[in-house]
């Protein structure tokens, strides 16, 4: 792919730069020049004088390239006549040739021993998976895949809320409710919800009920729980996750790791009380709760009671992390509105242990969604929205003129559905709020997920009708993909490692999404424009159908990095 291109002539720039102040940045896309390819190299300098980035650019123009890759050197006047860019033209055959002869268009990449840690959705079984949740659980999907693509180590965790004074009344509710095992098991986010609100209410006419929640969690803290009770919390979570994991399957979402906040109840985080003591960070209150002070903000870790926070368990489990995964950096993918927590966090957590560094943490963060809900009314479980998806999807196909599955195929209308949900939400910028609309999201016309499929589908038929063109060992001739709308879906193959990179840097899904979308355009006019049948040219043929079918590869790889599962028919 052009990846190995900038690959082979970064690696010689390197050579010279490696002892100058100067560093290079290789421009991407390539470029098109009078229809020819370009890569541009900008030269940036640290406090350079002009002479020394003028030595630089004269020494990478003078260097020699594969001349099968590099046509001609050509430097770019800056200002004052000053050179600051050099253009390599490339040899168009190799270019072509690279950007279709690749194998499952897999973008070369070099293994990383770096380890990403990606924390993202983590519900509260003691409350519903809501569309807060949503974006958690797509966002960090997509960011955690696409590093993974690029080749770093990735760890996906799932770290659920199943602790705190809420799970006594959780268990209180469950009394109340008498909600038998079995219930429980058959619908165990929604009975435990049900459960958590009865207690609530009838905790405001009844002091006891919130007295006895207390007591709950003060013996689940300190272990002095009896077996019965601990055991019945342990099915609690198993129930929770076997319905959580139905949900992540349709979003197309898969976890490494499932932790559990009871993992650091008060016994197993003596160690870090006992650390922030001995570096002077835990401050006394006069009420008795015991406090860290970040930004002047004096942040609660200890209750007066003794029992701990939520502060005090993310202490403990960062801590944890870094010794379980040693991380290069780790993401916690979480709303804007816990912007204090996180500052909180890190701040602590380097002054605990400098080696963790502030650059290590990062708090990923993401605006809200309003206006979502179902005919019902206001949405409270995500399944419940991603029916309505479906639901919707099933009528709209059953209206359209062009579906070509059968109308009552649910699969299909889920998968649709669903998809049009994720693309709606990661194609806005993620700290964006948002307002939803199901007319938007659903349409098939426009920048949706529907458009994505239905041009993957579209891919895959042309394919299907023309299984009898041999693609195997094309002699690629540039010649043969002259035409405008040829070279524009030649030109968005070739963004596509630098628009995976560019995804990470910046920790945005709707540059990947954007992309596809301006792929999915070229690639329509493209189908328009060069026709595979009625081409008399056999050799024009199996270009075009070559061209469609990297196409097809890349849009089937990027969907997939999002969470879509792409459809060959719908």
């Amino acid at each position: 792919m052009s990846y190995l291109i900038r690959k082979a002539i970064s690696d010689k720039i390197t050579q010279i730069v490696r002892n100058s102040n100067v560093y290079y940045e290789l421009e991407a896309p390539i470029k098109r020049s009078n229809g020819k390819p370009v890569l541009q190299w900008s030269v940036k300098g640290n406090n350079s004088s002009e002479e020394e980035v003028f030595k630089v650019l004269k020494a990478v123009s003078s260097l020699k390239y594969d001349p099968d890759l590099v046509q001609e050197i050509r430097p770019i006047e800056g200002s004052g006549k000053t050179p600051s860019k050099v253009e390599f033209h490339l040899r168009e055959e190799t270019y072509v040739k690279s950007l279709l002869n690749q194998s499952d268009n897999e973008i070369p990449v070099e293994r990383s021993h770096q380890h990403m840690v990606f924390e993202y959705s983590s519900p509260n079984i003691a409350k519903p998976f809501h569309v807060g949740h949503l974006r958690s659980t797509i966002i960090g999907n997509v960011l955690a895949n696409i590093h993974q693509q690029l080749g770093y180590q990735v760890s996906k965790m799932n770290y659920l809320g199943d602790w705190g004074t809420q799970f006594g009344l959780l268990q209180v509710g469950v009394e109340l409710l008498q909600a038998t095992d079995e219930r429980i098991q058959n619908a165990p986010i929604e009975t435990l919800y049900k459960a958590y609100v009865m207690a609530n209410k009838e905790a405001i006419n009844d002091p006891t009920i919130a007295d006895k929640a207390r007591e709950y969690f003060r013996q689940l803290e300190s272990g002095n729980q009896s077996p019965e009770v601990i055991k019945q919390w342990q099915k609690y979570r198993e129930y929770t996750i076997n319905e959580l994991q139905t949900v992540y399957q349709r979003l197309g979402v898969a976890f490494d790791i499932y932790d559990w906040e009871s993992l650091y109840s008060q016994k197993h985080i003596t160690a870090v009380l006992q650390a922030l003591e001995l570096k002077n960070l835990l401050l006394p209150e006069k009420d008795g709760r015991k406090v860290v002070e970040v930004d002047n903000r004096r942040i609660p870790v200890i209750k007066s009671d003794g029992s701990t926070l939520y502060l005090t368990r993310d202490i403990a489990a960062l801590l944890d992390r870094w010794q379980r995964f040693k991380f290069e950096q780790i993401f916690y993918i979480v709303e804007n509105g816990q912007t204090d927590h996180f500052k909180a966090l890190f701040q602590t957590t380097w002054r605990l242990k400098e080696e963790i560094d502030i650059s290590k943490l990062r708090h990923v963060k993401f605006g809200r969604i309003h206006g979502m809900s179902t005919r019902k009314g206001q949405a409270v479980f995500l399944r419940d929205l991603l029916d309505e998806a479906r639901d919707r999807m099933q009528e709209k196909q059953a209206q359209s003129p062009t579906t070509k599955v059968d109308v009552d195929s649910n699969e299909v209308a889920d998968i649709l559905g669903v998809s049009a949900v994720i693309i709606n939400d990661l194609k806005q910028r993620r700290q964006r709020d948002y307002e939803f609309s199901w007319d938007k999201a659903l349409q098939m016309n426009g920048d949706t997920g529907v458009k994505l499929q239905y041009t993957h589908c579209r891919l895959y038929s042309l394919l299907e009708q023309n299984e009898n063109i041999d693609l195997n060992n094309v002699d690629t001739d540039p010649n043969c993909l002259q035409e405008p709308e040829a070279l524009d879906v030649l030109n968005e193959i070739a963004k596509y490692p630098q628009i995976l990179w560019q995804a990470k840097e910046q920790l945005e899904a709707c540059i990947l999404v954007n992309y596809l979308f301006g792929l999915s355009n070229s690639t329509s006019r493209a189908l328009k424009r060069l026709p595979i049948k009625t081409e008399i040219d056999s050799r024009k043929q199996q270009h075009r159908l070559l061209l469609f079918k990297t196409a097809k590869g890349i849009l089937k790889q990027g969907m997939e990095l999002l969470g879509l599962k792409p459809l060959n028919q719908m």
